[in-house]
């Protein structure tokens, strides 16, 4: 039997996101990734590609984050929707680039996979071409089939007399035949799919009759791909962090910003903001689209709340106007249900019969993957779909308990849409007079959602020990090949035991909350996303960026990718601030095979240390500080703005323009002018531990003031935070915050190398003590003229002196008075001079 060390199914996004980190981190390991198409890609697999396929976002946010898919090669222009081909092509590119590309097995089919006891699987996979059936041994297991990968179609009464072609949406590309041989075809469905259908069908000038049920959902949100007055571009809206605070979100708190959620969730006036939030979004789109411009359109408005609807909205990515389309007299709208067929008539349930040529159906999908989970029942502990039983896991007790956190938390979600939508007639569509299924499961079938650990790993303490499988993409959003990657990134620490925050032997009360934790996320979407799918899988559109933070906390990386805290709320995120995840892990975990962006090896590992306890710490600051800064933009740059040498001796630096100048004391580069000679280049990291090199640009010793010039980058991108230098210098006693890197190494211990155990980071608290009055301010060569109280050791040099209440820069700690026993720095007015 065949052996291997890791075995994924599926070759879409998800399944070449696990398959590439995986054998990037752990390229020693046998891999294999199972499809059971001829082609990658899933969704967007060669046999589903059919004439005017686009994704619903346009450039540059439909990407791997570590693989931008480029004009040059690719061909797509911004602001272009991205064909169908395209997306294939770039995830063939992708696979091919990361040598995993000969590791996809098509064809074969995982049919079972059973669980031994003391870890690992054996599979039965069908060899689709040959026929066969093997078994293969697999050390770890990643589930990475997707949500849309088999489709439901329903068994309509007289179907067997209809003598017309009856297809789901995803065989389209098998049916293009019809747009030659049909003259009237009937779509039955509201999702964007249909919408698809109805426009290839229309503007090849085909009649259709578009049936929209009227004991359904209705039909789904469609936006232009730019809303609100300003035009803001809609995936992109969704992933702005102040804009996620708008949402109620079970996990959000992962962001950090508990206060800002509790008061929009928590409160009356803040709720009367949430919900003016999504009726100013809805009704946007509702007005851009004039529904009521003509009476077939009119028909088309949808019956959902906005804010209950996630990736149900779509986006109207078409070359003709759509609703242009339908006025031209081509589409003609049913809001009906379909109660039976004869030869080639569809009959509704308002009396209407349809003569068609075609029925194509937008019917959903089964959301639960087509593989028998042994040992019999084991289904639950993985924390697959199953029937509901209160004895079975999730407990009825357990869901109680967490229905009640939630609407305390969250008291809008206790105000549900009326029977998931506004529709009083609103039942599942096997209800439908008409409609069966020999199905054993359907969308229509009661099951358990998906209850998964972050959703991606089984909430059971036997895989807590075993960690031999993992889910990833078993879920949907606007930024899905995003979250393929960071969860395939959490996969491999999870599978590694490199999580801190999940033992391999978990304690009892640890097992409860791990499991409770999984239920309220799993749970959350049923009451969050009514008008959507949240009921059965994870289905979200603006809790993405804190989703991927709690993801990111777990991994001890940086939350917070942006160049300070006021873009840090209004940027929106992308794929770009996400491209270096994987090597910032290898960075803190893995043996680094060179030094990153240049230090010397002597020195590399200190940058390593710094960077771990920069990524894993937020430095407080103190009640009250900045308080006349914090109102205008640039007063959250003063913490963001600190950077850190990352040679071993130390020394701090503050960025001062936005163009990337860090200001120091010269005696943190060079003693000597010889020395400038010999390293004009250095290593420093941000105060969140991203990698940056600087070059001597101005050296003064006399002054005892340097200027650095950043020139390469990890993550960060123009404008840099910069601290903004103060206008007059303090008075005395003016209280000052001093932010510096003390130094690992204990100067004042008896025997050299022992070491002080300080954080890489400190902010102390002092006021200023004027100037040395027997001193030249412009001379700092021997100690500095600056006098203040804030706590410093040697490391300090450089640090910046800011007002605490305005974070304006007021002076550089430089040295130590040892009669005094005062803190020393260069003043302001030296600093001016200087710059």
């Amino acid at each position: 039997m065949e052996t291997l060390d890791v075995a994924i199914v599926g070759a879409g996004w998800a399944g070449l996101a696990a398959a590439k980190t995986r054998h990037q981190l752990h390229p020693e390991e046998s891999l294999a990734v199972f499809d059971s198409a001829a082609t990658l890609g899933g969704t967007w697999a060669k046999h589903r590609l059919y004439t005017g396929l686009k994704t619903n976002n346009m450039l540059g946010t439909y990407q791997y984050p570590d693989f931008p898919m480029d004009t040059e090669t690719f061909g797509v222009k911004p602001g272009q929707h991205i064909p169908g081909q395209i997306v294939h092509r770039y995830l063939e590119t992708y696979a091919r680039h990361f040598d995993i590309y000969d590791k996809i097995r098509f064809e074969h089919k995982v049919e079972t996979a059973e669980h031994h006891e003391n870890g690992g699987w054996v599979l039965t996979v069908r060899d689709i071409k040959v026929g066969d059936d093997i078994k293969i041994k697999a050390r770890r297991l990643v589930l990475a089939t997707g949500l849309t990968s088999e489709p439901f179609l329903p068994i309509f009464q007289g179907q067997e007399d209809f003598r017309a072609p009856i297809f789901h949406g995803k065989y389209l590309r098998n049916n293009e035949d019809t747009y030659g041989t049909a003259k009237s075809v009937t779509v039955f469905g509201g999702t964007k799919s249909a919408w698809d259908m109805v426009y290839l069908y229309a503007t090849k000038g085909i009649q259709v009759n578009w049936v929209i049920r009227e004991s359904g959902h209705g039909p789904a949100w469609n936006a232009p791909p730019y809303v609100t007055p300003l035009k803001k571009w809609l995936e992109k809206l969704a992933h702005i962090r102040m804009l996620t605070w708008f949402s109620p979100c079970s996990w959000g708190a992962a962001d950090g910003y508990v206060k800002t959620r509790n008061f929009y969730h928590g409160t009356f006036i803040g709720r009367a903001i949430v919900d003016k939030f999504w009726s100013i979004l809805g009704n946007d789109v509702i007005t851009l689209n004039k529904y009521d411009s003509h009476p077939e359109t009119a028909k088309l408005k949808p019956w959902s709340n906005a804010m209950f609807v996630a990736t149900s909205i779509g986006i109207l990515n078409y070359e003709k106007d759509f609703f242009e389309v339908v006025k031209e007299g081509l589409v003609k709208i049913h809001i009906a249900d379909i109660e039976r067929l004869s030869e080639q008539k569809v009959h509704l349930s308002d009396g209407t019969a349809l003569h068609t040529d075609v029925l194509c159906c937008a019917t959903g999908w089964k959301h639960v993957p087509p593989i028998k989970f042994l040992p019999e029942g084991i289904t639950e502990d993985i924390g697959m779909p199953h029937t509901p039983s209160p004895n079975l896991f999730p407990y009825a007790s357990l869901l109680d308990q967490v229905d009640k956190e939630i609407f305390d938390k969250f008291p809008r979600l206790k105000d549900q849409p009326i029977q998931k939508v506004q529709n009083s007639k609103y039942h599942t569509l096997l209800e439908d007079k008409g409609l069966s299924s020999n199905d054993d499961v359907t969308p229509s079938t009661e099951l358990t959602p998906y209850t998964l650990y972050h959703f991606i790993v089984p909430p059971s303490s036997q895989f807590l020990k075993t960690r031999d499988i993992a889910f990833v993409g078993m879920l949907v959003n606007f930024s899905n090949p995003i979250v393929c990657h960071v969860q395939s990134l959490w996969m491999n620490a999870f599978f590694d035991d490199m999580i801190p925050s999940l033992p391999r032997n978990p304690s009892p009360e640890f097992v409860s909350r791990f499991q409770h934790e999984a239920v309220l996320h799993s749970r959350f979407g049923k009451w969050r996303y009514p008008g959507g799918f949240g009921h059965s899988f994870p289905d979200f559109v603006f809790d993405a960026v804190p989703y991927l933070d709690l993801l990111l906390k777990d991994l001890g990386l940086p939350i917070y990718r942006k160049n300070g805290a006021f873009a840090e709320m209004t940027d929106p995120y992308g794929p770009e601030d996400y491209t270096t995840v994987v090597d910032e892990w290898k960075a803190k975990h893995l043996e680094p095979e060179a030094p990153c962006l240049g230090p010397s090896e002597e020195h590399y590992y200190a940058l390593i240390s710094k960077r771990k306890w920069l990524n894993s710490h937020t430095i407080p600051i103190p009640p009250g500080a900045f308080r006349t800064f914090i109102s205008s933009p640039k007063g959250y740059h003063t913490l963001d703005a600190i950077f850190v040498f990352a040679q071993s001796e130390a020394g701090t630096a503050v960025c001062i323009s936005p163009d990337g100048i860090l200001l120091t004391c010269a005696h943190c580069v060079a003693e000597e002018p010889s020395e400038l000679t010999a390293n004009t280049s250095f290593v420093l990291l941000s105060s969140t531990g991203n990698v940056v090199t600087a070059k001597v640009v101005a050296w003064n010793p006399i002054r005892d003031l340097a200027l650095l010039q950043i020139d390469k980058t990890e993550l960060f991108r123009q404008p840099f935070p910069f601290a903004r230098i103060a206008t007059s210098p303090p008075k005395f006693n003016t209280k000052l915050l001093c932010i510096g890197h003390p130094g690992s190494e204990d100067l004042e211990a008896e025997r050299s190398g022992v070491k002080t155990e300080y954080d890489t980071l400190v902010l102390t608290e002092g006021t200023f003590r004027g100037l040395d009055k027997d001193q030249d301010p412009q001379d700092n060569s021997e100690i500095g003229a600056l006098k203040h109280s804030c706590w410093t050791y040697w490391g300090h040099s450089g640090a910046g002196l800011f007002d605490r209440e305005t974070g304006a820069l007021v002076g550089v700690h430089s040295s130590w008075d040892d009669e005094t026993c005062m803190t020393r720095g260069v003043p302001l007015e030296v600093v001016v001079a200087f710059v």
